[in-house]
């Protein structure tokens, strides 16, 4: 396994705000320019794609660390039949 670590010293996320990160179309800066789908495509590329996990622990005013854990090779994908 192949274990990413990526922490900052920021704003930190409340509870409620970290329960949805993942969702698509979650925002917390609506009408400033995001879509809210950055997140919602990290998660199913690391947990469908390559078959891993992404965790997020935060605390308000303390930062955010996200975990990303990964398989060395990734799963086989079912072949499409033509």
């Amino acid at each position: 396994m192949v274990h990413i670590t990526v922490q900052d010293n920021g704003v930190g996320m409340k509870p409620d705000v970290q329960k949805h990160i993942f969702d698509p179309f979650y925002t917390t800066h609506f009408g400033q320019g995001g879509s809210g789908l950055g997140l919602h495509i990290t998660f199913n590329l690391i947990t469908s794609v390559l078959g891993g996990r992404i965790q997020v622990k935060s605390k308000p005013q303390q930062g955010s660390r996200f975990i990303v854990t990964i398989p060395l090779t990734a799963p086989e994908r079912a072949s499409s039949s033509s």
